[in-house]
């Protein structure tokens, strides 16, 4: 032991304490967290805004072990036992430097892993009696992220043959002390000042005792850390999370890493990914590079957004009715669902509940994000949260028995069935507005729709052509299954301007009053050709949208050739004279050798 007492004095003291500078009012910085939150990069921005005041001690133990004697021979034999050996005399070690830190009133940045926090309280009191100003900077980090640090740090050292190993117990125990100190903390005023950062730094919370004693602010930094803890990461963050795990663990399997220092390690990275499992984003395919993306909410986000942002504002003040009405309002993008839907509800009893996939759209905490960045996939990004909201939201409308009015663009007809029979067997009636609208006006109507949002400062949203027409084509399909299967009780077709091209109802008996015919007409009014005034208001709005969308001239020109087949003729491009038809010749007449009378049959043959 006096040869440990001994390095200190000669090696150790003099290192951490040299450039420190007394103060008359002494500050100690305490960063804490669990092993692989990041507690170093904070250290070194705490150092530096101490270095301001003309020098500071820097107390961390696990620096200490590199500085034993017989580290390095612990490591070769047991590289999960070496920390635990080497530890009476860290411990030591810390707590002397410390000591002479505080009877010098050397300012001191010190970590704290919370391996023991009893000791750790008992410490701030002997710091406010030796006259300090205490804070307390917390790091709350995910314990997936942690995990995945000790990963990471333990790899990165052992590339220089220095590996440091930190068991499941130890992680886990210090993370789960942390909140609880921070409570004790507050509530015994055993600190001046208490922060809550993120890993980088990023301040969360923050408090400081007033001139009276008091906190400045309710006591809350035990609540901010366990709600960082706990907060969904965004897609950035998931991407990340996972990029860094699958850069560790093929770390972990680099045939230069001894095998057993390989072997403490590999399941790390199966557990960090599981502790991330209840904060991460889902993993979804992409078409386009990189080829996935992390925009799939978590369960718990999911259920949360559900029922503390859409429910309350969406469900309530349903009104239950005996005989409920669902009322589906069809047709493909740009039809103009959401200006008949409007209609629809004023018409009806008790303004019924009303369901459109832009309103669940907007509730996903990515989409406007997402429409800056690509606003033509924005809605197909997120595609399976919203519609997962959407079918919640519908299921709890028929629980309680409240009228609804429904925008539909069917994705296919078996799917557009599967729900109106969902209403049907729930004792609705249910009722079907098919917009029979051409092509051409459909993508000029999302056009026009991205237009406006974008005169109000937003980001319109623009519909590609794909996504209109696979829409488009399967609207016919389902109207004629609504029929075929007696899926609604009546369909109803309508021309864009609210004249009913069509109707049916199904009688008591369960057949149709008349021959379905809904899908025929509808694909009649889809190819009807321009009128005059049709032809002339379609013609001024595509020169609107010419000057106001220039970055999408590409589509504003498909549509127009999509429209310019059903104009009125003297619209029509004029159409260029063919060839003329041509036509075989004569042959001169000839003799048989003079040149005067005519070829005999053998020479024409020969000839031709």
């Amino acid at each position: 032991m006096e040869k440990y007492g001994e390095l200190l004095a000669e090696v150790i003291a003099p290192k951490l304490l040299a450039g420190a500078v007394a103060q008359e009012h002494p500050v100690v910085v305490f960063v804490a967290g669990q092993a692989g939150s990041g507690k170093t990069l904070v250290m070194d921005l705490v150092h530096a805004a101490l270095e301001q005041r003309g020098g500071a001690v820097r107390v961390d133990r696990d620096g200490y072990k590199a500085l034993h004697p017989h580290y390095s021979t612990f490591l070769a034999e047991d590289v999960r036992t070496a920390g635990v050996r080497v530890r009476p005399e860290t411990y030591r070690w810390q707590a002397e430097v410390e000591a002479l830190a505080r009877s010098s009133r050397f300012d001191v940045v010190a970590e704290e892993a919370l391996a023991d926090p009893a000791g750790w309280l008992a410490t701030l009191a002997v710091y406010r009696t030796a006259g300090y100003r205490v804070e307390v900077v917390a790091l709350a980090v995910p314990e997936a992220v942690s995990q995945l640090g000790v990963l990471d740090r333990y790899l990165r050292l052992a590339e220089e043959g220095r590996a440091r190993y930190v068991g499941w117990d130890n992680h886990d125990a210090c993370a789960a002390a942390l909140p609880a100190a921070l409570a004790d903390i507050e509530a015994g005023r055993l600190a001046d000042r208490v922060v809550v950062v993120r890993r980088a730094g990023e301040v969360l919370y923050a408090n400081e005792l007033t001139t009276e004693g008091g906190w400045w602010r309710p006591a809350g930094a035990r609540e901010a850390l366990l709600g960082e803890r706990l907060r969904p990461w965004s897609a950035a963050e998931t991407g990340v999370f996972r990029r860094q795990l699958a850069d560790a663990d093929r770390r972990a399997h680099d045939p230069r890493l001894p095998e057993d220092w390989a072997l403490a390690v590999r399941r790390d990275g199966e557990r960090a990914a599981a502790l991330a499992e209840p904060v991460r984003r889902g993993v979804q395919v992409r078409r386009e590079a990189p080829g996935v993306d992390y925009h799939r909410l978590s369960a718990e986000e999911h259920r949360w957004i559900f029922d503390t942002l859409i429910a309350p504002s969406l469900l309530e003040g349903i009104t239950p009715q005996e005989r409920p009405v669902a009322v589906y309002v069809m047709g493909q993008p740009g039809s103009g669902k959401s200006t008949t839907a409007r209609v629809l509800r004023r018409a009806l009893r008790d303004r019924p509940t009303h369901i459109s996939g832009d309103f669940f759209k907007a509730s996903h905490p990515d989409y406007y994000d997402l429409l800056r960045e690509e606003p033509r996939t924005a809605g197909e990004r997120i595609r399976a949260d919203y519609r997962a909201w959407q079918a919640m939201a519908e299921a709890a409308v028929r629980e309680r028995r409240g009228d609804v009015t429904i925008e539909i663009a069917p994705g296919s007809a078996a799917g557009f069935v599967e729900g109106a029979m969902a209403y049907r067997r729930a004792g609705y009636r249910v009722e079907l507005v098919v917009l029979a609208v051409r092509a051409a006006d459909s993508r000029q109507g999302t056009a026009v729709r991205c237009a406006e949002v974008n005169r109000l400062g937003g980001q319109g949203r623009f519909t590609t052509a794909a996504g209109h027409d696979h829409h488009f084509t399967v609207l016919a399909d389902a109207v004629a299954a609504a029929e075929q299967e007696a899926a609604v009780d009546r369909v109803l077709v309508w021309g864009r301007d609210g004249t009913v091209l069509y109707r049916n109802d199904l009688t008591p008996k369960g057949s149709w009053a008349r021959p379905a015919r809904a899908a025929d007409t509808l694909l009649a009014e889809q190819q009807r050709p321009y009128t005059d005034q049709e032809a002339a208001r379609f013609r001024a709005v595509q020169r609107r949208l010419r000057a106001e969308l220039p970055h999408y001239r590409h589509d504003i020109e498909q549509i127009t050739r999509l429209a310019r087949a059903l104009m009125p003729a003297h619209l029509q491009p004029r159409r260029l004279a063919g060839p003329a038809t041509v036509a075989a010749l004569p042959l001169p007449k000839a003799d048989d050798g003079d040149g005067y009378g005519p070829v005999a049959p053998s020479s024409r043959r020969r000839a031709a």
